[in-house]
């Protein structure tokens, strides 16, 4: 009998030291979900690529219409597989030096801030964009999917001042703490979230004029876009503070 009640205390001792692990992981990993898909909902809002597609697929619709989901498709592919080398890049960086996640946080909350108080009025800094006129001379060379490919490849670099702070932040929460499996799946979800605009747009672009609703939608996407400034500062403020108090 006082085996039977050992073997008892003993499993649910050892059940309940595993649980609070689990629940703790499971709380983790909901949360941090969380914050990814807002980051990359607001990510896939900024200017920046999508009004660089617009404009490309403008160009290509006026010389031949035929090429536009080709050469659509060829520069979402190339914006993919730039912000994934970027933010694989960071992955690599933050697992190295990991002091740097109090420099993401710091970071994360300024930018916020000020994302905050400008939408509001509150601050008004002008800067000039150079780089606005040399990336539409570019773009006026991606007349194949090919030249698309390489272009949308390179639009992903020359945009990462519009970017950084959310990739900042993502590639430092899934730093530490995550299996691989784990990381290549929510840095998937990011990524992709991202990029899904510039495939409806490429669709709006090359079924529009068939389909009202999917041409409306494109439309209302790009009003949106660039309008989630405020909404951008308070969650890089919030998930910047939640990754410092809680990770």
């Amino acid at each position: 009998m006082k085996k039977v009640f050992v073997l008892l205390l003993f499993s649910l001792l050892a059940k309940s030291a595993l649980a609070e692990p689990i629940t703790e992981f499971t709380e983790f990993t909901g949360l941090t979900t969380l914050s990814v898909i807002a980051l990359g909902i607001l990510n896939a809002l900024r200017p920046s690529i999508f009004l660089m597609i617009v404009f490309l697929l403008s160009m290509i619709a006026l010389i031949d219409e035929k090429r536009v989901l080709k050469v659509g498709f060829s520069f979402t592919a190339g914006v993919l597989l730039g912000y994934s080398l970027i933010a694989s890049a960071l992955m690599n960086l933050h697992g190295r030096f990991l002091f740097l996640r109090y420099f993401v946080v710091a970071f994360g909350i300024v930018v916020g801030l000020y994302k905050i108080l400008s939408s509001l009025g509150y601050v008004n800094i002008s800067m000039s964009n150079p780089m606005k006129e040399k990336s539409n001379k570019i773009l006026e060379k991606a007349t194949s999917p090919l030249s698309a490919f390489l272009v949308g490849g390179a639009m992903s670099f020359l945009s990462l001042s519009c970017v950084l702070p959310s990739y900042l932040l993502v590639t430092s929460l899934l730093s530490d703490g995550f299996s691989f499996s784990i990381r290549v799946a929510l840095l998937g979800i990011f990524i992709g979230i991202s990029v899904l605009p510039l495939v409806l747009v490429t669709l709006g672009f090359h079924y529009g004029t068939k389909y009202a609703k999917l041409g409306g939608a494109v439309n209302k996407l790009s009003k949106m876009s660039g309008r989630g400034d405020l909404a951008m500062g308070v969650v890089l403020v919030l998930v910047s503070v939640l990754y410092l108090l809680l990770f």
